[in-house]
């Protein structure tokens, strides 16, 4: 049974995130363990519909008063947007959720806060890394070119 207090608790705008009760070979199969609700108003009856495939055929739990604690709130959908560039934002920002069939094995779907400035530190690190990068490849190219002109490359030794 779920009370009309617990039943108003839950927001259709919400991702949900479960725990699995057990694991096991099929603990994840066609399942995220992330979830939206889906309330009838008419018997204040609700249900955790599981993301996977986001229809009544997907797994869901009924809510009750007994399990309702288990659904723990991840966001508001209305809060956050998709991004395919998450390390460059705070990780505060962040969530990466399995929120479609993806499911975790194609990593999750990346989520933002609507508002979140990119991180100015973050680019800075990622264009250091880029120039070091650059900088390793650019000095193996002129060994390489070194080892040619001298002939002691290994391609001309064969």
């Amino acid at each position: 049974m779920l009370s009309k207090e617990n039943y108003d608790r839950l927001d259709t705008n919400n991702l949900y995130k479960k725990e699995p009760d057990d694991r096991d070979a099929y603990t994840y199969h066609c399942k995220n363990w992330t979830f939206r609700v889906y309330k009838n108003d008419d018997d204040n009856m609700a249900y955790m519909l599981d993301t996977y495939f986001n229809s009544w055929d997907s797994h869901k739990i009924k809510v009750t008063d007994e399990n309702i604690d288990e659904f723990k709130i991840v966001f508001d959908f209305r809060k956050v947007e998709q991004t395919n560039y998450p390390e460059e934002y705070e990780n505060k920002d962040i969530y990466c959720v399995a929120t479609n069939s993806g499911g975790h094995s194609c990593g999750g779907l990346h989520w933002v806060n609507k508002g979140a400035k990119k991180s100015k530190q973050k680019l800075i690190n990622q264009a250091q890394e880029k120039v070091e990068s650059a900088k390793s490849d650019l000095a193996w190219a002129e060994k390489e070119l070194q080892q040619l002109l001298d002939g002691t490359h290994y391609k001309l030794n064969r």
